[in-house]
């Protein structure tokens, strides 16, 4: 007796894209409202809804994958004035004023519904 399946699967069932480089970083960007685009070589991923972004080389790109789960390995790189956030915190949990210039470190960004980590050099 054989069976077969089928399943189908719609990037609408996922809630992020998951880009692997071959130094092992992963990724991950809100699929909703995501597009990409490949041009000299390289790959453009972008979401207009979050204002997301990343650009790989193709040389560096290992595989892409739809997931229900943030994978991000990296701390990203953000332009981010904490001042504008509605708290910042140390890793070590203590909150930080927002409106003083931060030390180097690394610090948990909250604004609105969004937290991130962020690197201050």
């Amino acid at each position: 007796m054989v069976l077969l399946g089928f399943i189908t699967a719609y990037a609408e069932d996922y809630s992020y894209l998951t880009i692997v480089e071959q130094n092992g970083t992963k990724t991950s960007m809100t699929a909703v409202g995501l597009s990409l685009s490949f041009s000299n070589g390289k790959l453009t991923a972008s979401n207009a809804y979050t204002g997301e972004s990343k650009v790989i080389a193709l040389k560096s790109l290992v595989s892409m994958y739809f997931s229900n789960a943030d994978e991000t390995t990296e701390l990203k790189s953000l332009l981010v004035d904490h001042s504008e956030a509605d708290a910042v915190y140390t890793l070590q949990g203590q909150k930080q004023p927002t409106s003083r210039q931060l030390p180097k470190g690394i610090y948990i960004i909250r604004k609105g519904k969004e937290t991130r980590k962020m690197q201050v050099r």
